[in-house]
C-alpha cells in the first residue's frame, strides 16, 4: 500500500499554511502585548480590533473612507489615462520623445513629499491636492511601463505588417498594442497602491477628512491602536476596486 503524497504545490496546502502562519503571528503579538513588549508602541490585535470596532460604528468614519476612495479613484484614472497616453505619442514620435525623456526623467526623480507641501498652495485643502500627489504616481508609472512596451516591439515584426500591405494604423492596433498591452497592464497593476500612498500622504499632511487624516489624529494622540487599524482599514480600499 503507497502513501498518499503531500502535495506542496496545491493551492490548498499553501493557502491553509498562510493561514496557519497568520494565525501563530497574531497570537505571538497578542500574548506578547504587555509582556515581551510595551503595548504603547506596538498595541496589540486584541486592542486594535476594539479600536476598530469603535470607528466603524461612527458614521463620521464611512465618510473618511469615501474620501479616500474618491480621492484614489481620480487619481488612478487620471494618472492612468495620461501617462498611457502620453507613453504612446512619445512612443510613436521618436523625435519628439527623445528631447522630452531627460525632462520626464527629471520630473520623475523628484521626491513627491518634497513637493507636497506645494499642492497646499496651488490646490488648497480639498481633494485636488490629493488626486494631484495620487495621479502624479500613478502617471510617470503608466508612462515609462507603456513607453517601454511600445518601443520594445521588434521591428521585423512591423516590417513584414508593412510587406503585408498593412497601413501603419493597423501596424499600431494589431503589432504595437497587443505587444505592450502586458506592460500597460502591469504598470496599472503596480501604480495602484501607490496611489493610495499618495492619497494617505497627502491627507496626512493636511485634511479635514479622510483616512490619512484619521491616522494623523490618532498618532498625535498617541493612540497606538488607532493608528494601526486605520492604516489596516487602507489597505482594504485596493481591494475594492478592480486589480
Amino acid at each position: 500500500m503507497t502513501r498518499r503524497r503531500f502535495d506542496t504545490e496545491s493551492p490548498w496546502v499553501i493557502n491553509a499554511s498562510r493561514l496557519i502562519l497568520l494565525v501563530v503571528l497574531f497570537a505571538l503579538w497578542e500574548i506578547g502585548g504587555g509582556w515581551l513588549f510595551d503595548t504603547f508602541y506596538f498595541s496589540k490585535p486584541s486592542l486594535i480590533a476594539k479600536a476598530f470596532a469603535h470607528d466603524i460604528v461612527d458614521p463620521a468614519f464611512y465618510t473618511d473612507l469615501a474620501t479616500t476612495g474618491l480621492e484614489l479613484v481620480l487619481g488612478y484614472v487620471i494618472g492612468g489615462v495620461s501617462g498611457i497616453a502620453l507613453g504612446i505619442l512619445l512612443a510613436r514620435w521618436r523625435f519628439v520623445g527623445k528631447i522630452c525623456d531627460p525632462f520626464l526623467l527629471a520630473l520623475n526623480s523628484v521626491p513627491r513629499i518634497a513637493v507636497a507641501p506645494m499642492l497646499i498652495v496651488w490646490f488648497g485643502i480639498g481633494i485636488a491636492s490629493k488626486v494631484f500627489l495620487a495621479g502624479t504616481l500613478v502617471f510617470f508609472i503608466t508612462f515609462f511601463n507603456t513607453l517601454s512596451g511600445i518601443r520594445g516591439v521588434d521591428k521585423a515584426l512591423c516590417d513584414v505588417a508593412r510587406v503585408q500591405g498593412a497601413s501603419e494604423w493597423q501596424i499600431f492596433t494589431k503589432v504595437m498594442m497587443p505587444h505592450a498591452s502586458a506592460w500597460i497592464l502591469t504598470g496599472l497593476k503596480m501604480s495602484l497602491p501607490f496611489a493610495l500612498v499618495g492619497v494617505i500622504i497627502g491627507e496626512f499632511l493636511v485634511s479635514s477628512q479622510g483616512l490619512g487624516y484619521r491616522l494623523n489624529f490618532y498618532s498625535t494622540q498617541y493612540n497606538t491602536a488607532g493608528a494601526i487599524s486605520m492604516i489596516l482599514a487602507s489597505q482594504w480600499i485596493p481591494n475594492l476596486l478592480p486589480y
